[in-house]
């Protein structure tokens, strides 16, 4: 049975018991309702009966039309004495007359439901110079009742078939509009398992943000966003697998084609076998440079530093500088607003950072270069790299952080580059929560701002 069949008979079940046990409530109360008006009636009939002094005037009951007046079709009136015996009595409805005569010391009402109908009885004591010395017993026979109480079961009756009938069939209409966009998604997630292609749920309408859009409009919304980012992390993802293969070919080729020209020649040609070894090393070395940096590149995606460590940004960006100058030879000038800067990270993916960041502005520059450290606000710091080198075109600067994307991918080879720094640079400034930004011009240099949170929330 599918879902959309189930809710109905859910809901159609659930309504006709509400339904059902509204009828039952309507039906009872009717009935309660109307019984005690008849018994108030009769109470009120007892006692303007005995304002009549009955027993001081016993003719009533033997003279015609004294307690005519009182007496209604379907129904009884019998004067009772204290040994149980009927002494007077007048009816209009022989039916009354099976009951046994009741008497009693205090007013009582009795209520019998038999197959004929409903049977009231009210009896009330009669009392002669303040002594109890007999009961009056008035009957009532509500047939008529009966007759409107069938009715009224045949009309709750017939309206609760008729609501069925409308909750079913209204009901599955209605489930089905609702359910179409539910359809919808299952065709595009079957078409996309069968074609293999990216597809979206085409809405009416595209909700937008003052709009407060139902549930199902929100669900087709949000599977086309999913989508949109499922297809745009295939296509990195091909790009990446075709530029780490375009990557790692070109070594190996480089190292095949060496290590078969020593195989073949440079046994005998000192010159051409010094030549080979050479180039061998180097692209091993280029090999494991790219290894790395995958690798690199796979835990930035995945850390986050709510869980690092304090320490002083100031101290861990003076011995990265220290330890870059020296091994490059070049000047590296530190300017920072305070002797001290705490934060909370990791210090060793920042030092990786710097020494991305600093690496390239060595590269692309023969001047010294530039980082200043300051307080962007009380809860921000505000790290800055700045060279004057060759600068960056516009165009280029959405990809730097693109996986393999380099501005002279010839330029960038010979200088020992494959690509993958500034989106490790990119993952860790993420991981930390803070932001990553460049402001470069062709031929006067580029200026790279990093802003870290002192502490991730």
């Amino acid at each position: 049975m599918s879902l959309k069949v189930k809710i109905t008979v859910w809901v159609t079940a659930g309504l006709t018991l509400i339904l059902l046990l509204s009828f039952i409530f309507v039906y009872v109360m009717f009935i309660r309702v109307t019984t005690n008006g008849e018994i108030e009636l009769l109470k009120e009939k007892s006692h303007t009966l005995l304002l009549r002094d009955l027993p001081g005037h016993p003719e009533y009951w033997n003279g015609p039309g004294h307690l005519d007046e009182f007496l209604i079709p379907q129904e009884m009136i019998r004067y009772i004495t204290a040994d149980g015996k009927v002494q007077h009595q007048i009816f209009s409805d022989e039916k009354l007359m099976q009951y046994e005569p009741v008497y009693t010391n205090h007013e009582t009402v009795a209520t019998r439901h038999t197959q004929d109908g409903i049977f009231i009885f009210v009896e009330t004591p009669v009392y002669d110079n303040g002594h109890q010395v007999a009961t009056l017993e008035i009957g009532r026979s509500l047939r008529k009742l009966g007759e409107y109480s069938n009715t009224l079961i045949s009309i709750l009756t017939l309206t609760l078939a008729g609501a069925v009938i409308l909750a079913l069939s209204s009901g599955y209409l209605y489930i089905k509009v609702i359910f179409h966009p539910l359809h919808q998604l299952i065709s595009t997630m079957q078409n996309i398992e069968e074609s293999g292609a990216f597809r979206r749920i085409e809405l009416k309408r595209k909700p937008r943000r003052k709009d407060h859009p139902d549930e199902l409009t929100l669900l087709g919304s949000t599977f086309n966003r999913m989508m949109d980012r499922l297809e745009e992390t295939f296509h990195k993802q091909e790009q990446f697998l075709a530029d780490a293969s375009h990557e790692l070919r070109t070594p190996l080729t480089v190292i095949e084609s060496y290590a078969s020209l020593l195989k073949r020649w440079a046994l005998k040609d000192a010159d051409l076998r010094e030549e080979a070894l050479d180039a061998i090393q180097s692209e091993t070395a280029q090999l494991k440079r790219l290894t790395q940096n995958l690798l690199s590149l796979m835990e930035t995606e995945k850390e986050s530093c709510k869980h690092g460590e304090p320490f002083d940004l100031v101290a861990l960006v003076q011995v990265t500088c220290s330890s870059m100058r020296v091994t490059s030879g070049r000047e590296i000038e530190l300017q920072t607003a305070a002797e001290e800067f705490q934060m909370t990270g990791d210090p060793y993916k920042i030092k990786q950072l710097l020494i991305i960041l600093l690496d390239n502005a060595l590269k692309y520059s023969s001047k010294s270069v530039t980082v200043e450290l300051s307080q962007a606000s009380a809860d921000t710091l505000r790290l800055q790299v700045t060279d004057q080198g060759i600068g960056i075109a516009e165009e280029d600067l959405p990809h730097l952080f693109d996986r393999f994307y380099r501005t002279d991918k010839a330029r960038s080879r010979k200088l020992g580059g494959v690509g993958l720094g500034l989106a490790i640079a990119a993952n860790i400034v993420k991981s930390h929560e803070g932001t990553i930004s460049f402001d470069s011009r062709l031929g006067e240099g580029t200026s790279v701002t990093v802003s870290l949170p002192r502490t991730c929330q």
